[in-house]
């Protein structure tokens, strides 16, 4: 779009004879009118030429970029398609790349990217800039395919109602009240010698159709109006001819009168407009963070990035205004027309031809943020389409938007051509299905935090809108309306509170909208366990203390289970705590720590073992051997063998003595042999041996304060040998016991053993407490050696502790 459209679309009138009616005359007038860009005039003169030489490929190139500087598409396309069948030399190198522009305006994207491509394959590097605008727009061909077939579902569009729409253009439209205002380039000037038959535009209002314009210069083109924010004074584009279709514009503002009325025009200073230069196209904008008024409006000054630039001037005071800075984080190398900035949202739409566009001009828009604005969102459609779109505007609520396009259902100036002109368009924004999920997180482990709480308040109201608890998972979703500010608080016990803002005015399609909630621990979960000590099991029915040594004034507290052995409390990271066990008949037990969450779970783990006052309850304690170990078909009373030694041996044979235990066992019984031999291993052999251990650790810590014991140990052998030498394995087994007793952790016992405080007394049975039902019979080894019964009489037992005072 040229200059021209930018600000104020217009039409020049048609001469109505020539002075010569040869084709040279037509051509002549035609290129005059070109030149001085009136391409309606060019258009149909060349039209003429054509008539005098249907093959003239020159006149029909001409045509062709009449037709598309006059926003003539399909002239434009047939007369470019022409020029390429018939152009062997490739004369008018640029004419694919223009049939491709017309043709992607048209909507046409598939015959379009050929056409770019073609452009590319035989003059690309010829003009740098429409290289990169045609590789640019095949890039972008499939995203608008996509865009216009998946158009917002939300949005409608429709021609705005009313007698506003007229064969000429109609632009930059906004909702005043009751009422649109609007701009229309549909008069002649009053001073028509002066003049000339160009037409202008003046300021209208759907209330004042026919009554006269609300703002006019009889003479010059007239339109833009913008309101200030409290609506004291408006803003608007003053432009005159520069050529057959360029126009120059200034900024002037008037005050709004106590009446209604608009008072005298003055024009804005110096180093907002200057000499040679447009300046166009206000809105004035609130900036919510600053508190300021901000004048944005459409430059073509040096210093900017592109063609035409989007600018912006501060209202220091009346009529004061800051030098005017470009917009750099949205203005593009191309063109950014027709701001809009909606003070509610903070949001600035604009138009572009410098991002993806469906075609020709979009609508953009960007969020405020700061002292910057977010990345362009480009509306889609059904707002954009493969035409022209531009002169944006929203109502205060955001669900009705007014905007100009020439896109197929505009009225025509001239239906022969099908070209000009813009028409306002309504777009209507119905309610959107927006959802929220707060999802909640620990916020050091980063693991889903189930239980949280989390309420959503209405900003403006103060009102609670929903309030969610999920004790099986992170999920809290609420349904959000539109144009609404919202606090999210989210909380649970030990948790420090967040809180959370969400802006949905700046939400303009139907989405999913996800947030993720770190909730930071104010308290850790303290789990605590109680066990025996020797045999290592949970220990039920025992009272647990929390005592917080850091702040003495938190009372302590005091848990009891009878039912089971887990106890849970909440402590303060960093605080030092004290926790105590107590049981009948046991011995207390206590800890202190400091709460860190190391791991961070948010919770602590703590376990305290307790031992029987008693501690020949735990007796017998059983070892068991394997058959004729240690030191087998041995006769000898003595061994070098630890316990530990003979253990390791016998257990990796678990699975050979389920094997053949379960062999001679009948076939509906095979299982249940191999389960009882497991058993057998797995809660008797392994058991013992990890009972031995905490008994020996026990009486470690025990005799090291001074207390001293006595303890009774016997062995046990199967019936298989005779008594004698069962004797004397027996034997062996009990000095093996004693060999682990003092090389236990690295022989920590051998000086309580030295002397005398840990006494070892040795009882040797053999066989002859063997159970009648135990087989000796030696060819039946299933029995007399695989078999649980038999192995349980391969076996050293502790059967006695005497414990001596300090």
């Amino acid at each position: 779009m040229k200059m021209r459209l930018l600000h104020i679309l217009f039409l020049s009138l048609l001469a109505s004879t020539l002075m010569s009616q040869t084709r040279g005359a037509f051509v002549e007038a035609a290129q005059d009118a070109y030149d001085d860009e009136d391409y309606y005039s060019s258009l149909r003169f060349y039209l003429e030429a054509l008539d005098f030489d249907s093959t003239d490929v020159e006149v029909k190139y001409m045509i062709a970029e009449s037709a598309r500087n006059f926003l003539s598409y399909e002239v434009a396309e047939e007369y470019y398609t022409q020029v390429l069948s018939e152009d062997a030399e490739n004369t008018y190198p640029k004419a694919s790349y223009f049939l491709a522009e017309m043709q992607q305006m048209q909507g046409k994207y598939d015959m379009a990217k050929r056409n770019y491509e073609m452009y590319l394959s035989l003059s690309e590097g010829d003009d740098s800039f429409v290289t990169s605008k045609a590789q640019m727009e095949i890039a972008n061909i499939d995203w608008a395919k996509d865009m216009t077939q998946n158009p917002e579902p939300s949005v409608s569009v429709s021609l705005l109602p009313g007698d506003a729409n007229t064969p000429y253009s109609e632009i930059s439209a906004t909702q005043v009240g009751d009422q649109v205002v609007y701009s229309s380039v549909q008069f002649l000037p009053e001073d028509r010698k002066t003049y000339g038959n160009k037409f202008i535009s003046k300021v209208l209002s759907t209330d004042s159709v026919g009554d006269g314009p609300l703002l006019s210069d009889n003479n010059l083109h007239t339109a833009n109006l913008a309101y200030n924010t409290n609506r004291t004074k408006v803003f608007y584009t003053v432009c005159h001819y520069i050529n057959g279709s360029d126009i120059r514009c200034d900024l002037y503002s008037r005050q709004i009168m106590a009446d209604g009325s608009f008072g005298e025009g003055v024009k804005l200073p110096e180093h907002i407009n200057a000499d040679s230069i447009t300046t166009t196209q206000p809105v004035v904008g609130f900036d919510q963070e600053s508190g300021q008024e901000l004048l944005y409006f459409v430059s073509d000054r040096e210093g900017g990035k592109g063609k035409l630039d989007i600018w912006y001037s501060s209202i220091d005071g009346e009529d004061e205004y800051s030098q005017p800075i470009n917009l750099t984080s949205l203005n593009t190398i191309y063109n950014e027309i027709t701001p809009f900035f909606h003070n509610n949202t903070q949001v600035l739409y604009f138009s572009s031809d410098g991002y993806k566009t469906l075609g020709g001009y979009d609508i953009y828009r960007s969020l405020k943020e700061g002292d910057d604005f977010s990345q362009p969102e480009n509306l889609g459609a059904p707002t954009n389409g493969s035409f022209n779109d531009a002169f944006y505007s929203i109502d205060e609520n955001g669900e009705q938007a007014l905007f100009s396009s020439n896109r197929l259902g505009s009225q025509y100036i001239d239906e022969l051509n099908k070209s000009c002109c813009y028409d306002i368009y309504e777009a209507t924004i119905s309610d959107l299905e927006i959802n929220l999920n707060a999802l909640t997180f620990d916020a050091k482990s980063l693991d889903s935090l189930e239980g949280a709480t989390v309420q959503l308040v209405c900003v403006s109201t103060g009102d609670i809108m929903g309030e969610l608890t999920n004790d099986i998972a992170a999920d809290h979703i609420f349904q959000l309306e539109r144009n609404k500010e919202y606090m999210i608080i989210t909380s649970k016990p030990g948790y420090a509170t967040d809180t959370m803002m969400l802006n949905t005015k700046t939400v303009f399609k139907s989405e999913d909208i996800v947030k993720k909630i770190y909730l930071e621990r104010t308290s850790l979960d303290l789990e605590v366990f109680t066990f025996d000590e020797i045999s290592g099991r949970p220990l039920p029915g025992t009272t647990v203390r929390l005592i917080n040594l850091t702040d003495e004034t938190i009372q302590e507290v005091v848990l009891t289970n009878e039912a089971a052995n887990d106890f849970l409390f909440e402590v303060k990271p960093g605080h030092s705590y004290r926790l105590e066990a107590s049981r009948d008949r046991y011995y207390s037990d206590s800890i202190e720590f400091v709460a860190k969450d190391d791991l961070g779970t948010g919770t602590i783990t703590k376990e305290l073992f307790l031992v029987r006052r008693d501690l020949n309850i735990y007796l017998p304690l059983e070892l068991y051997f394997d058959n004729d170990h240690p030191d087998l078909r041995s006769t000898s009373l003595q061994t070098q063998k630890t316990y530990s030694e003979t253990f390791g041996e016998y257990v990796i044979k678990k699975e050979e003595f389920k094997r053949r235990y379960a062999s001679g066992a009948p076939a509906d019984n095979k299982e249940l042999a191999q389960t009882r031999v497991d058993e057998f291993f797995e809660e008797e052999v392994k058991d013992g041996y990890d009972v031995f251990l905490r008994f020996l650790d026990y009486i470690t810590g025990q005799l090291q304060d001074g207390y001293s014991f006595d303890l009774s140990i016997r062995g046990f052998a199967s019936p298989r040998a005779d008594t004698r030498y069962n004797l004397a394995l027996s034997q062996r087994r009990v000095v093996s016991v004693q060999n682990e007793i003092r090389a236990y952790n690295e022989g920590v016992l051998v000086p309580f053993i030295d002397n005398g405080q840990l006494r070892i007394t040795e009882l040797s049975f053999g066989e002859s407490l063997a159970p009648d039902d135990v087989s000796d019979v030696l060819y039946d080894r299933r029995n007399s050696i695989y078999s649980p019964e038999a192995s349980r009489e391969r076996r050293v037992e502790i059967v006695e502790i005497k414990e001596g005072g300090l």
